[in-house]
């Protein structure tokens, strides 16, 4: 027989609001305490219900908290959406990407609701890189490109792909601004 778990995924901005030290049969557990913003655009995020509260607890908060010291900091006045590089103990610089120091994260939990408030607890968060899909944007346009510089972009790193990603993102981004509004030329 299936049972149903009330089961959520969100994909978005953390923000950590209030972190608790609480004790568990005597043990004391960390419990950060958020929200998941769904969206990047300032303002929205009341209107369309895209900030969903989270509770993060046990290992995973005591991850979070250490990512998020290092990321204040190595970058204490980070602003805007931004590729950063965090120190990684075993590898190379962690890239991760950044709104208003808040990590681009994907999470999964159970949806709890009592005495009218619903929050997600988390049991599983990862931080992203990239939104997903980002990276495939230049094996897109690798077909367009000319055979030298096609042979320039197999011999990167997957770093180095983060980086003209974020570029070519930025300078979509700056072509699409110059549209005339309500064009969509095909």
């Amino acid at each position: 027989m299936a049972t149903y778990t009330n089961l959520a995924i969100l994909q978005g901005w953390l923000e950590i609001s209030s972190i608790q030290v609480v004790s568990v049969d005597q043990i004391p557990a960390v419990v950060v305490n958020g929200w998941i913003y769904t969206t990047d655009n300032d303002g929205t995020d009341s209107f369309f219900s895209e900030r969903h509260p989270v509770v993060i607890s046990g290992r995973p908060a005591e991850s979070i908290l250490a990512i998020i010291r290092k990321l204040n900091d190595k970058y204490p006045k980070l602003s805007g959406i931004k590729m950063v590089h965090l120190p990684d103990t075993f590898s190379e610089d962690t890239p991760m990407l950044v709104n208003q120091q808040r990590p681009f994260v994907v999470a999964q939990g159970k949806l709890f609701t009592h005495d009218g408030e619903s929050w997600v607890d988390l049991k599983h968060i990862s931080l992203l890189g990239l939104p997903w899909g980002a990276l495939d944007v230049l094996s897109d346009i690798e077909e367009t490109m000319n055979r030298e510089v096609r042979s320039l972009i197999k011999v990167l790193t997957p770093f180095e792909k983060s980086i003209i990603s974020q570029a070519l993102g930025l300078a979509v981004k700056a072509i699409l601004a110059l549209r005339p509004p309500g064009s969509n030329p095909k």
